[in-house]
């Protein structure tokens, strides 16, 4: 069932049209104050408040592999999707001549790491063009072969919202023993993601876009056979066994259990893990399904009016519910992203594609409001 409207939860003033979240959430009152508790202990670090943050820790894991359907043992606080994506790509390889399965204009973080491996082990990328019908899946599935040996791939392309349905696309890389990674930034917390269903080997998402979560938190599933995996960093936390450091320089031999081995160095941090706890538990509350049945409301109006402007968006069962793109058929004019925040007006452009992106603050009146504006500036 759709969600209500949830402005109260956020601090938007009057006369703001924000629909950028695919660039980042506004904070919920919740995280600010949280945060504000967060940066009270860290001003006094003596206060008592500090002991909690090793629950706070475990309570964003476990918070965050249940919006995945996975355990929180298989959960790292990783910092950023590079990070996540640095961890795979250390334990991953191809052999000489194989292909890494990519998409075209795939997100950085998503594509530098996997050309590094490609040189390293003496691979090749097989960038997979960006199909006209918009039909990522089955151009995916058309490029897995033989000659695959790693997939790595979002969940849907971050310039329009098009999908690439992973539940179709990894059963097929697991039948053939392909390790999947997935950059799941764009879709964990907006939509349903089940990694019983995809089987990804790593599953990375940074969480200040749709899991409402502070810059600086992210976090990565690792799949049960890469727990036992070397990490990015070697720090205090990622180890297990670990002698008392109040007399001991505190040094094991043994990364710690599970993903927790892949944590980055400050997961611990004070100010961002009540934050992050407090975004993750709206979420949970509100369920990913249903933000994504709400949103899809929106960006259904949104493809409608644009569609009837003469605007290319994907299909309907060929995007997902929660950001779409909105391609013109010629150039877009100078200065357009200017024009629309003077009239405080937020959107981003990405890849050639006005890229709007709500959530549930916003609603049909922010809609008609941004083509209001849009659609003279376009015309």
């Amino acid at each position: 069932m759709p969600l209500g409207s949830q402005k109260h939860l956020f601090d938007i003033p009057e006369g703001i049209t924000y629909m950028n979240c695919a660039a980042q959430t506004p904070c919920l009152i919740a995280g600010a104050e949280a945060g504000r508790r967060g940066v009270d202990r860290k001003f006094h670090p003596w206060s008592p408040d500090r002991v909690n943050v090793g629950q706070e820790k475990e309570a964003c894991r476990s918070l965050f592999a249940g919006l995945i359907g996975a355990d929180g043992e298989g959960v790292a606080i990783t910092g950023s999707t590079s990070f996540g994506i640095a961890a795979a790509a250390r334990n991953l390889s191809v052999r000489e001549g194989q292909e890494i399965v990519l998409l075209e204009g795939q997100f950085p973080s998503n594509y530098y790491a996997w050309r590094n491996v490609a040189e390293r082990d003496g691979g090749r990328l097989r960038v997979v063009a960006r199909p006209d019908d918009f039909d990522w899946t089955s151009a995916v599935l058309e490029a897995i072969g033989p000659a695959t040996g790693l997939v790595s791939l979002p969940n849907c392309h971050w310039t329009d919202g098009s999908l690439v349905d992973l539940e179709r696309i990894g059963p097929v890389c697991r039948d053939r023993d392909i390790p999947l990674v997935v950059d799941a930034t764009q879709t964990v917390g907006a939509m349903r993601t089940d990694v019983s269903v995809i089987q990804p080997a790593f599953m990375t998402a940074s969480a200040y876009k749709w899991q409402l979560c502070p810059d600086l938190m992210a976090f990565t599933y690792v799949a049960p056979e890469y727990r036992d995996g070397v990490p990015v960093e070697d720090n205090h936390q990622g180890r297990g066994d670990m002698p008392s450091m109040e007399y001991t320089p505190g040094y094991s031999d043994i990364y710690a259990a599970g993903a927790r081995r892949y944590d980055m160095g400050p997961a611990d941090s004070m100010i961002l893990l009540p934050m992050s706890k407090a975004g993750l538990e709206q979420v949970t509350e509100w369920g990913p399904g249903e933000i994504q049945e709400s949103l899809r409301v929106l960006t259904d109006r949104i493809a409608d009016r644009a569609e009837a402007m003469g605007l290319v968006v994907p299909p309907r069962e060929r995007r997902v519910g929660h950001f779409i793109g909105l391609r013109a058929k010629g150039p877009l004019p100078d200065g357009l992203l200017d024009h629309l925040r003077a009239e405080r007006i937020y959107v981003s452009l990405r890849g050639g594609a006005i890229r709007v992106s709500p959530h549930l603050f916003n609603d049909t009146a922010d809609v008609d409001r941004l083509f209001e504006v849009l659609e003279p500036a376009l015309s």
